[in-house]
């Protein structure tokens, strides 16, 4: 059974992937944010710096993604990453944030097919990476992530990640496990379950349908409580009393790349309420915490607001 890590803009970088390994563990692969191969055109060094082998600790395997739609502009891109030494590339048609699907980016791309079968053309021309894509269950509705799949399987993949919603819903409702099943069942290539594990329950009850698959993306649930991948992958439980301690641990560790990056409180506070949009939910459940965070305007009043929350009476709140 392998687990990945699934890439959220802005916040799982190069810092956050080396501290969540170090710290919490239990993740095989961690895929990064994506580069929008439309928007540059051309492969600009900075735009991989993310990337660069000095940031990322040898031992991960981090997987790069892009986005676009241009496959020559992907391929491009693809090489500059190969060049770097990265072996394989993932592709992100499954993004559903209107600014992304309304360019036919992401999921927005998933009503046409003829357009995905231009783009894999093209990118896999000459192609010596291997290649995976993200992709949901459509943009709309099944049939669109059905028409899809029939495409995909005529290119020699190494693998599919399926979300198990469609674009339009976004990140609402619940994870649709019959429509999921159905493409599952389409597609020849090796499959990755993503969507709404949040619990070791949740996890046994989706392994148990699918029991063929062995491979399973985490990504808000993982944020949520970095525990999980490590309590999945090797049943290995943190009592409750130690995961104070180690998420200050974590949350020392953002702190000090950012301040030693940001210049100015402002950038500092808005990295760090990012930092908390998933942290917090185990030890802040009433959001009382997080309200006094937000109105935050000084380190110091930030630094006394996180000391409530790792005080030694605060309890990791295992159940929501």
């Amino acid at each position: 059974m392998k687990l990945s890590l699934a890439p959220i803009q802005g916040l799982t970088l190069a810092y956050y992937r080396n501290s969540f390994a170090h710290i919490f563990g239990g993740i095989d692969d961690y895929y990064a944010p994506f580069i929008d191969t439309n928007e540059h055109k051309n492969p600009n060094p900075k735009l991989f710096k993310d990337l660069l082998p000095q940031h990322n600790t040898p031992t991960l395997k981090v997987i790069p993604q892009l986005l676009g739609n241009n496959g020559v502009h992907f391929r491009h891109f693809a090489n500059a990453i190969k060049d770097m030494g990265y072996s394989e590339v993932n592709w992100n048609i499954g993004c559903p944030f209107p600014m992304v699907t309304n360019k036919k980016k992401g999921s927005g791309l998933l009503p046409y097919p003829d357009l995905i079968k231009n783009f894999l053309d093209e990118a896999c021309k000459g192609s010596t990476s291997d290649l995976t894509v993200k992709m949901r269950l459509g943009l709309h509705s099944l049939e669109e992530g059905i028409k899809v799949m029939d495409v995909l399987n005529d290119y020699p993949l190494k693998g599919v990640i399926i979300h198990g919603r469609t674009g339009k819903q976004m990140y609402t409702g619940s994870v649709d496990l019959d429509s999921f099943e159905v493409l599952y069942k389409a597609c020849k290539h090796e499959v990755t379950y993503n969507g709404d594990i949040f619990t070791a329950e949740d996890f046994t009850k989706i392994s148990a349908r699918f029991p063929d698959i062995t491979r399973f993306m985490l990504g808000r649930g993982a944020l949520r409580d970095p525990f999980l991948p490590a309590l999945l992958k090797n049943n290995k439980a943190i009592p409750t009393a130690q995961k104070i301690t180690l998420i200050k641990e974590f949350h020392d560790a953002a702190y000090n790349h950012y301040k030693s990056i940001l210049s100015g409180e402002k950038h500092l506070f808005d990295k760090m309420k990012e930092f908390w949009t998933y942290t917090a939910v185990h030890l802040d459940s009433d959001g009382k915490f997080i309200k006094k965070i937000r109105k935050c305007h000084s380190i110091s009043a930030y630094l006394d607001c996180v000391n409530q929350i790792f005080d030694a009476s605060n309890v990791w709140k295992e159940t929501l």
